[in-house]
């Protein structure tokens, strides 16, 4: 958790037990490749944060075709931001999520109930604040970015934004799930990657 707690350090001042309690909220969790954690349609509950390994969000659309919504893991990006999953959406309004988060090669997390840590952020203003500069940076920015690209942008454009916003991501990620997550088919990616 040090390299979390780095990361907080970065936004608000750590004191006395400050650490201790919001480290005491979380389990540790080795999961297989392979392995859904969330199954769209049930209530998500939990925040997964990675400690190592690499997993995806995604949705089946109603032709059975599935579409990567994120990717998730502990490798260098321009951002960072990349390394928690969950879906806050689903828990707040209690309603079953859209997405199942599946994990791509064995993984070890750290994992909190979001009821959990809901309180621990009512504790104390610093969490408070943390809270509000994690929700925009990881999913209120992340989100806009992401669905104006796809709006607005060429298949070309949004290869050479990913590589700019994530020089590594094919040292890490299948280009199956690159694709999805681009929004186009493998074939399409590979003419991308070939291009002069």
């Amino acid at each position: 958790m040090r390299y979390f707690r780095k990361m907080i350090e970065q936004y608000v001042p750590l004191e006395g037990d400050d650490w201790t309690n919001a480290c005491a909220i979380f389990d540790v969790k080795d999961v297989k490749k392979g392995t859904i954690v969330h199954y769209a349609g049930d209530i998500f509950s939990e925040i997964w944060l990675i400690k190592s390994g690499l997993a995806r969000s995604f949705l089946t659309d109603l032709n059975g075709k599935e579409h990567t919504w994120q990717l998730y893991f502990r490798g260098k990006s321009k951002h960072g931001l990349n390394h928690f999953m969950d879906d806050s959406v689903s828990f707040y309004e209690k309603k079953g999520s859209m997405l199942n988060f599946e994990i791509l090669e064995d993984s070890t997390f750290y994992v909190a109930p979001l009821k959990a840590l809901d309180k621990l952020i009512s504790q104390e203003k610093k969490w408070e604040t943390l809270a509000r500069i994690w929700i925009h940076n990881t999913y209120y920015s992340a989100t806009y970015k992401r669905v104006l690209s796809l709006m607005s942008e060429t298949a070309e454009q949004r290869y050479h934004r990913l590589l700019d916003e994530y020089p590594l991501i094919f040292d890490q990620v299948k280009s199956y799930h690159i694709a999805s997550y681009l929004g186009v088919a493998p074939q399409t990616l590979s003419k991308l990657k070939n291009k002069p």
